[in-house]
C-alpha cells in the first residue's frame, strides 16, 4: 500500500508540474502564447507548487500529513472552480475529486490522515481573511469562462477557470496548513512560497489577462510573508505536532 501510494502521489505531482511548467518557460519565447504569460506561470506557481509539490513531499514522506491536506485542498478548488465556471468536464477538472479519493483509499498512514491535534488559529484566520479575495477573484473568473465565448482564446484554453481555481486554492490550502499535524511546517512554506509566487506573477505581468492589480498582488505577497512567518512562530511554541 504504501508503495503504491508513493508511487501514484509521484506521477501525479510530476505530471501536475509538467503539465505547467513547460508552457510557462515556452511562452517567454513564443508570440503566440505570449498573451497567455500570466495563465501558464499562475498556474506554475499555484496548481504547480500546491498540488504538484506537496504531492512530491507526500511520495517522498507520505507521514508528512500537512501537504497532503494542501493537495487535498487544491483538489477541492479545482473541482469547485470547475463548478462554478461550467467547465467541470469540458476544463478537464473532473480528475481532481477522483485523484483525492484515490489517493486517500491508498494512503498508508490513513488513520493519522484524521488524526488532527487542533487548528492554529492564527493561520486559520490569516486564511479567513484571504478567503474573501480569493473568492470574489475566482467568482469573476469563472463567470467569464462560463459566460465567454470560443473566439477568446482564454475561454477557449479553459484559463479563466483555471485561474479561478488557483487562486481560491490559497485559501483552502491556508485553512491546510493551520492544521496541527506532522508535515504542518512544510505545508506552510508550500503555501507561502504558492502565494508569493501568484503575487510576483500579477507584478511581473501586469499588463495581462486575469493578473491581479498591483495592490492586490503586494497584499498577497505580504499574506505570504506573515503566514509563513507566523507559522514559523508557532511551530518553534509547539516542535512536536508542528514537524
Amino acid at each position: 500500500m504504501r508503495r503504491a501510494f508513493r508511487i501514484v502521489a509521484g506521477l501525479l505531482g510530476v505530471a501536475t508540474i509538467g503539465l505547467n511548467l513547460p508552457f510557462a518557460i515556452g511562452s517567454l519565447f513564443s508570440e503566440t502564447d505570449a498573451i497567455h504569460r500570466f495563465h501558464f506561470f499562475s498556474g506554475t506557481v499555484g496548481y504547480g507548487v500546491l498540488l504538484g509539490v506537496s504531492l512530491l513531499v507526500c511520495a517522498w514522506r507520505p507521514e508528512a500529513v500537512g501537504p497532503f491536506w494542501v493537495a487535498v485542498s487544491a483538489g477541492v478548488a479545482a473541482t469547485l472552480a470547475g463548478i462554478v465556471s461550467g467547465d467541470f468536464i469540458s476544463g478537464v477538472w473532473f480528475p481532481a475529486p477522483i485523484a483525492i479519493v484515490v489517493l486517500l483509499l491508498l494512503h498508508p498512514a490513513r488513520p493519522a490522515v484524521f488524526d488532527i491535534a487542533g487548528v492554529d488559529v492564527g493561520a486559520a484566520i490569516l486564511a479567513l481573511v484571504a478567503l474573501v479575495p480569493a473568492s470574489a477573484y475566482a467568482l469573476t473568473q469563472a463567470e467569464l469562462q462560463r459566460n465567454g465565448v470560443s473566439a477568446d482564446p482564454h475561454v477557449d484554453f479553459h484559463h479563466y477557470s483555471g485561474a479561478a481555481a488557483y487562486v481560491f486554492a490559497v485559501p483552502l490550502a491556508g485553512f491546510a496548513g493551520a492544521l496541527r499535524v506532522p508535515g504542518r511546517r512544510i505545508a506552510a512554506w508550500i503555501v507561502g512560497v504558492a502565494a508569493a509566487g501568484l503575487a510576483i506573477s500579477s507584478l511581473a505581468l501586469s499588463d495581462y489577462v486575469s493578473a491581479f492589480d498591483p495592490l492586490w498582488a503586494w497584499l498577497l505577497l505580504g499574506w505570504a510573508v506573515v503566514y509563513v512567518a507566523e507559522e514559523e512562530l508557532t511551530a518553534r511554541r509547539e516542535p512536536v505536532p508542528a514537524t
